[in-house]
């Protein structure tokens, strides 16, 4: 039995070609846009695949019925050998329990397999288009929180950049509206960076406030210090270096507290004078340094918070960050909770 001839390739090949170049042209008019053309392509290769496959079983089946033939003519040429007669008709009943058996079920299970292959790649393209739109949805929110920043900060230079590891345009969007609306006259940011430099520009427009900007990270605190001065913020906004140190700290080996209640924080020092708070802003430490990374920052800064102030808590999408507010609202009651759904989440706290 001959292997199917490589001709059998040509006609899927140059259909597929056809597909390809109709949906580039469709894609290229605008007549269909890039997501759906994938999504086409991909269900052309698969009907492609499974023709071909139905072409292959049907050359099978052929090869089949022609050994048959010859079996037969075998057999008959044969027919005087009465041993050789007998193992050739047990071959031709194999070879009929083949072809009746074995090629129609061959048949079905590649009919079989093109429904469930084309089925998967449909959910899983459908499931490509939504997360598409989804993240096509929230960039543009945020280019639209970004400009409305830029119009009202008017920066004078080139801004440094969002997102990813730095706080996200919308969250900032709260912030410089708090401090619009508020003036706060002290800002303090757990965490520091792009958001240092924005909410600068943003305390320079209201013509009021400072910022102090903890940073746990010294080489870090130092490269945020040089973006603040090169944006002219120096007077405005200060990163403290704060390393982080055991919290609760002990204070003696006799009242040391629990070690499976101390995780590391901002070094206390850096913190002690600052008294009134009026817009705190927690986006750090980072979560990896432990499991409730911003907890300290409840019973450390909130009784430090002046009676108007305005607490935002970044990253609320994480169940960490989740936790740790549940904490605040546990252990300070005077507050309460607003959850704006921003791209990382954000819970907003207040005295009632």
């Amino acid at each position: 039995m001959r292997m199917p001839s490589p001709r059998l390739w040509i006609p899927p090949a140059a259909a597929g070609a056809a597909g390809v170049a109709v949906l580039a042209v469709l894609t290229a008019t605008g007549a269909v846009e890039w997501v759906a053309a994938v999504q086409l392509l991909v269900l052309w290769g698969l009907a492609l695949a499974v023709g071909l496959l139905l072409l292959v079983v049907r050359r099978v089946s052929r090869n089949v019925d022609r050994l048959g033939r010859r079996l037969e003519h075998y057999h008959k040429s044969a027919a005087s050998e009465g041993g050789i007669a007998q193992r050739l008709e047990s071959m031709n009943r194999m070879l009929r329990l083949v072809r009746d058996n074995d090629v129609p079920s061959l048949h079905a299970d590649a009919r079989k397999l093109g429904a469930r292959l084309v089925e998967e790649q449909r959910g899983r393209f459908d499931r490509l288009t939504a997360h598409v739109t989804d993240q096509g949805r929230r960039d543009y929110q945020q280019q639209v929180a970004e400009r409305e920043l830029r119009d009202f900060v008017d920066p004078d230079r080139f801004m440094p950049a969002l997102r990813g590891w730095a706080a996200s345009p919308d969250v900032l969007c709260l912030l410089v509206e708090k401090i619009r609306e508020r003036r706060p006259g002290l800002v303090v940011e757990c965490g520091s960076g792009a958001s240092s430099v924005w909410l600068g520009h943003a305390l320079r427009r209201v013509g009021e406030g400072r910022l102090v900007a903890l940073e746990h990270d010294e080489r870090y605190a130092e490269l945020s210090r040089d973006l603040v001065a090169a944006h002219g913020l120096a007077d405005l906004v200060e990163v403290r270096y704060a390393p982080l140190r055991p919290w609760p700290p002990a204070r003696d080996d006799a009242q040391a507290a629990d070690e499976r209640e101390r995780q590391p924080w901002y070094d206390l020092d850096a913190i002690a004078d600052l008294t009134g708070i009026d817009l705190l802003f927690v986006d750090g430490p980072p979560g990896g340094t432990a499991p409730l990374a911003r907890y300290p920052a409840g019973p450390v800064l909130l009784p430090r918070c002046s009676p108007r102030a305005v607490v935002l808590l970044d990253d609320t999408i994480r169940k960490a960050e989740q936790e740790t507010s549940d904490r605040w609202l546990a252990d300070h009651p005077e507050f309460e909770r607003v959850t704006v759904a921003t791209e990382k989440g954000t819970h907003i706290l207040t005295r009632k």
